[in-house]
């Protein structure tokens, strides 16, 4: 067995530095590749190999809170409740204990689940309470601000899964994030960042927590959570009843006696855990588990089948001219697909079984054949692009054994709603925007919907979240993945899988490589700008193309033989920790 790596922080005050400086240097691999943001040159801390568990997140110190629960005995499920509780104090800006998250579980010798904890309109959530007197859509109102909020269900689900299939007691789940919160952790420049670009938006009791003398905290400068500190007490003394009619939500309901009562008691009770199977199909020689709809993980496997498929076609131009175009039609066709038939399957039906058939990946594969020998592209047009928007975060957890779990957690944009509830730490989510406002009207990140993603009581919106997991057809786990980045989280999975499955990269080599998306809407082609000047632009005259940095994160652990190879995306602060 490996080493575990020694773990360690300095006085009362978590820092990213403590944790790096015990990880082991890795040797770097001489490849020519465009790796993103200097890459190559960070592998060691990004990238790390183990033999018995491990565990990729957005924090070093949420995957030090896994590596702390492993240590006393705790199961794949324990390390991922503990990362995400931890994670929710780590990273604020991107998810929280007022957010949601999708979460697939994989046990090999007791079974596989897939859980829906996902924010929920309120009651008073309706299409028509977010349309101005004279009709038109209000998307100031749902972006932002105590109306934008849907009812939480992070709490409520950590707990749920983490008694159905965790070993240890919740107080050792819980620990370090309640350590991190009232100790302290050092502001890190991403944090930082995020919370200067959004100061003054927020509400006085969140300038409170995240300001020092009346300015924004500094990057270095210690954040201390006292009130979330205290949140999260009351959720080791009363576990999911805090959130039906606790102290905690009782404070919640009391700021909404200003807006209208927009979340109250009923919502509270009403809100249910969803528990159900994975999406399950074949693809790449592989068998892929991911979150069924509302989650995009349907539309995952539409693109990931038409590339398959349209890499036996000989109707494409050879090289990366024909790479680019099957791609780029692929991501199309996935996306406008999740834009005309997305949504909460209780309240619409979204046709699972036609999306993932092999007949409808045929006929979409010869529409794209007919574009192609025709040369009948739509003619280019300047589309308006979407907001830049950090957010969300994921968790990927494997041992030995194969089990696994996968899990994406939100508050929907930076900071959410930039509205915190006094007493309580919390960060409220801005989720209600991922519904359609109205029909053709982008959301933050610039995708569109239809009646299927209408706002109605109840419902839960439709989400780029997917979280995946990849088994051997003999059953044994293969690798656990998934992404934050609002809209390009299905294309950052397929952009790894596909370097890693289909171009027989290194897994590290896969996460870095530069990367490509299209959403449908905007027509746009984004691409990270090392592919400047090795993307075909001449030869490809009929997209519009956009270089800018992708901003969405990969988290995933692979099974190479005997090693556990943990790999977390070098644009961010995360590492990969384990045995």
């Amino acid at each position: 067995m490996l080493n575990l790596l020694i773990l360690g922080w300095v006085g009362t005050c978590e820092t990213i530095q403590s944790v790096l400086e015990t990880k082991k240097e890795s040797q770097l691999s001489d490849t020519s590749i465009p790796q993103i943001q200097g890459a190559k040159e960070k592998r060691d801390r990004y990238e790390l190999v183990g033999r018995e568990f491990m565990i990729a997140t957005d924090h070093p110190l949420a995957s030090q809170a896994g590596v702390e629960v492993w240590k006393q005995g705790g199961n794949v499920v324990d390390v991922f409740t503990a990362a995400s509780f931890a994670i929710s104090v780590l990273r604020p800006q991107s998810t929280g204990l007022f957010g949601g998250g999708f979460a697939i579980v994989y046990l090999p010798k007791k079974g596989k689940w897939a859980y829906d904890f996902r924010e929920r309109s309120p009651k008073k959530g309706t299409a028509l309470f977010y349309l101005k007197q004279d009709g038109s859509p209000d998307s100031e109102k749902i972006v932002k601000g105590p109306y934008s909020v849907g009812v939480p269900g992070n709490v409520q689900g950590l707990i749920k899964i983490q008694k159905n299939h965790g070993k240890l007691p919740l107080s050792d789940i819980i620990a370090p994030a309640m350590r991190y919160a009232k100790n302290g952790f050092a502001v890190y420049a991403d944090l930082a960042s995020a919370i200067t670009k959004v100061w003054p938006n927020m509400n006085p009791p969140m300038q409170k927590v995240f300001g020092i003398d009346n300015r924004p905290i500094r990057e270095g400068e210690l954040l201390v959570q006292d009130d979330l500190f205290f949140t999260l007490k009351r959720i080791l003394e009363n576990e999911e009843r805090e959130w039906i009619d606790g102290e905690t939500t009782k404070l919640v309901s009391k700021y909404y006696n200003d807006f209208d009562g927009f979340i109250n008691e009923d919502d509270w009770k009403s809100y249910q855990v969803k528990q159900t199977e994975p999406l399950v199909n074949s693809v790449w020689g592989y068998q892929i588990l991911t979150m069924p709809p509302p989650s995009s993980g349907v539309h995952l496997i539409t693109l990931m089948k038409l590339v398959e498929e349209m890499g036996k076609s000989k109707s494409f131009p050879k090289g990366l001219v024909g790479e680019y175009i099957q791609i780029t039609e692929a991501m199309r066709v996935a996306y406008r697909d999740r834009a005309l038939l997305g949504g909460d399957p209780v309240f619409t039906e979204v046709p699972v079984g036609k999306l993932n058939s092999q007949t409808y990946i045929q006929d979409e594969m010869h529409e794209i054949e007919k574009k192609v020998v025709s040369g009948n592209w739509k003619e280019r047009e300047k589309p308006s692009l979407p907001k830049d928007s950090y957010n969300t975060t994921h968790i990927s957890v494997m041992d030995k054994e194969g089990n696994a779990v996968s899990s994406t957690q939100s508050i929907n944009g930076i900071f959410g709603s930039v509205q915190m509830v006094e007493g309580t730490g919390l960060v409220l989510n801005n989720t209600m925007d991922d519904f359609s406002i109205a029909p053709g009207i982008p959301n933050l990140y610039g995708l569109v919907g239809s009646k299927a993603n209408e706002i109605a009581p109840g419902k839960t919106p439709l989400s780029s979240m997917s979280p995946t997991i990849l088994l051997e057809n003999n059953g044994q786990t293969k690798l656990v993945i998934g992404a934050p980045g609002g809209s390009q989280i299905p294309t950052t999975i397929f952009n790894t899988l596909y370097h890693y499955l289909f171009q027989k990269r290194n897994l590290y080599e896969s996460v870095s490589f530069p990367r490509v998306h299209h959403q449908y809407m905007p027509d746009i082609l984004f691409l990270d700008p090392e592919l400047k000047g090795y993307f075909p632009e001449t030869d490809l005259p009929f997209y519009q193309v956009q270089y800018s940095r992708h901003r969405a994160k990969v988290f995933v652990v692979s099974k190479e033989g005997e090693k556990l190879i943990g790999v977390s995306d070098p644009k961010g602060e995360g590492v990969p920790l384990g045995f």
